[in-house]
């Protein structure tokens, strides 16, 4: 059995969710946009991805640990749902700021293209 806090059930797990948290929103928004709507689609977009990943991750962890995570969802399934979501939902302290932060990059990096733009016209 595994313990319930270890390398391989905790760190693992949220360093994979911080390094997609970092890589989603690289794929997911477009580095040309001057939208910061469509900067927001993308973080919303990446954060959706990031908690169906962390409760699929607490599926697989709970399973593992040897648990019928499975077999839960066949005799309750909204209770088994809810007690993965809010699994997934509680690594978001890892991986929400570092989201945060790339939002953060996507805005700058909007606000500097239009203030390049702006530039070129007054020119």
């Amino acid at each position: 059995m595994i313990d319930s806090i270890g390398f391989f059930n905790t760190a693992v797990p949220l360093g994979v969710l911080a390094l997609l948290a970092v890589l989603l929103p690289r794929v997911l928004v477009d580095r040309e946009t001057r939208s910061h709507g469509k900067v927001l689609h993308g973080i919303a977009l990446s954060a959706a991805f990031l908690v169906a990943i962390g409760f699929m991750i607490s599926i697989g962890l709970t399973q593992m640990r040897g648990f019928e995570a499975v077999g839960h969802f066949e005799i309750d399934p909204l209770g088994a749902a809810w007690v993965h979501l809010r699994l997934s939902l509680m690594a978001a302290i890892v991986w929400a700021p570092i989201l945060g932060l790339a939002w953060f990059g996507h805005a700058q990096g909007v606000e500097a293209r239009r203030g390049q733009d702006s530039a070129a016209v007054e020119r």
